[in-house]
């Protein structure tokens, strides 16, 4: 059995999974953010001290402290681009990308919110709402045909507007009838879609979204 169909009755666990992934792939988005802001902010501490450090005046001669202290300022320079290049390629390489991810990923929720809440609805609308409708209509002409029957035997009892009165009653008779094999066809159908709700209709969406999860990780 696949993970769609596992979770045709597991709506809201889906839900509750992909909230908890989203929550998750932002949390990595702020630290990832702060990593970049706080790397680009020391990396320009340090150039910022090297370049106070070049305009001071030269020493007067050469000695193992000063060459060690140009050595130190060098070093310090080279540490504060490359910290500055890295948090370039981190701010446009995997942060840039983690942002469309979680893009991707809000909008695989609400196209699947969206689907789940049609399905739902015609599920809803061929199992239940109809056949309210078609039962009430045919509590109603069930009361129409049994009033004709009466009227049809007091037409026959007084011998007056028989015709008309075994015309109606025919006219009721004959609309309830086809109302009672519209009925069966639609439980025959409510039947047929709750089954294939069940089957198939549920778990798709449920499937789809679990898959795109899967292939998202697969590609990171």
């Amino acid at each position: 059995m696949g993970f769609g169909r596992d979770l045709r009755n597991s709506h809201e666990g889906l839900l509750k999974l992909q909230d908890w992934e989203l929550k998750l792939l932002e949390t990595v988005k702020r630290f990832m953010t702060q990593r970049v802001k706080s790397d680009k902010e020391y990396a320009a501490l340090l150039l910022s001290m090297t370049q106070q450090t070049e305009k001071q005046e030269a020493a007067d001669y050469v000695s193992t402290v000063s060459k060690s202290w140009s050595q130190v300022v060098r070093q310090t320079e080279a540490l504060g681009r490359v910290m500055r290049s890295h948090a370039d390629e981190l701010n446009s390489g995997p942060l840039h990308r983690l942002a469309t991810l979680i893009r991707d990923k809000q909008q695989v929720k609400k196209s699947y919110q969206s689907l789940h809440t049609q399905l739902e609805s015609h599920n809803h609308k061929v199992t239940r709402s109809d056949l309210e409708k078609l039962k009430s209509t045919y509590r109603q002409l069930s009361r129409d045909a049994n009033s004709a029957k009466e009227k049809y035997r007091e037409a026959l009892a007084k011998g007056r507007e028989v015709e008309r009165a075994r015309e109606r009653y025919d006219k009721a008779t004959a609309k309830l009838h086809n109302l009672h094999n519209q009925y069966v066809l639609a439980v025959c159908g409510a039947r047929t879609q709750q089954d294939e709700h069940r089957r198939r209709a549920a778990p798709r969406p449920a499937r789809c979204a679990a898959e795109d999860a899967g292939g998202h990780d697969a590609r990171s």
